[in-house]
């Protein structure tokens, strides 16, 4: 089952949206993430949160919406409406978790958010945080990468170091780094054909597609 998130962080462009919306088989609104929905008139399976920062405007809307089920939290509680709404797609029985506005001006949120493709990682759920700049996602296995030629690709280590890390087929290659978490070295490499691979014997990669 693919599983689309829509929470409060930087608003998706429509056009994101939508594409992500028809990939997905269940859609689930974290707190101030309903606002966009709603606004493009597409009505969320769940909505979660404890609706601290939605705008009353859309409390009010949200009322006349149907066919969906809504689970409120405390506002002082152990987790962020993004994990709460990642630890029900799990419950769900997701395959794949699309994440759209877990970026934005919130470092500390988006630290947090990034921590959560964990979380799916070791449930065995793929998941890739999105917006219209980035795709970010996690793997603990070598993988062969798609892209397009001069799309930029980076990678860091994920916690504990990445053993024997190893870059082919890219504008910068690479054969086996001890990558360290905050290394720079392997920031804004290039795709020059359609595959990159990386290889390793341990760790956890986290894997950018950025453009500006």
């Amino acid at each position: 089952m693919n599983i689309a998130i829509i929470s409060g962080g930087k608003r998706p462009k429509k056009s994101l949206l939508n594409e992500i919306v028809r990939k997905s088989n269940c859609i689930i609104a974290a707190d101030k993430g309903i606002e966009c929905l709603i606004d493009e008139g597409i009505t969320p399976d769940y909505i979660l949160g404890d609706f601290d920062s939605v705008n009353i405007e859309y409390l009010e809307k949200l009322e006349k919406l149907e066919n969906y089920e809504m689970i409120k939290y405390n506002v002082e509680k152990d987790n962020t409406d993004s994990e709460i709404a990642v630890n029900k797609a799990i419950e769900l029985g997701a395959n794949v978790i699309y994440m759209l506005g877990f970026t934005g001006t919130r470092i500390d949120h988006v630290l947090a958010n990034i921590g959560l493709l964990n979380k799916c990682l070791e449930n065995n759920i793929e998941a890739y945080i999105i917006d219209e700049n980035n795709k970010i996602f996690l793997t603990d296995v070598p993988r062969i990468l798609l892209g397009n030629p001069g799309e930029t690709v980076s990678f860091q280590a994920f916690g504990e170091n990445v053993n024997n890390f190893s870059i082919h087929k890219a504008k910068y290659e690479l054969e086996g780094h001890n990558l360290k978490f905050g290394d720079a070295l392997c920031v804004s490499n290039e795709f020059v054909t359609n595959e990159i691979g990386i290889s390793f014997d341990k760790g956890k990669v986290l894997i950018i597609y950025s453009r500006d």
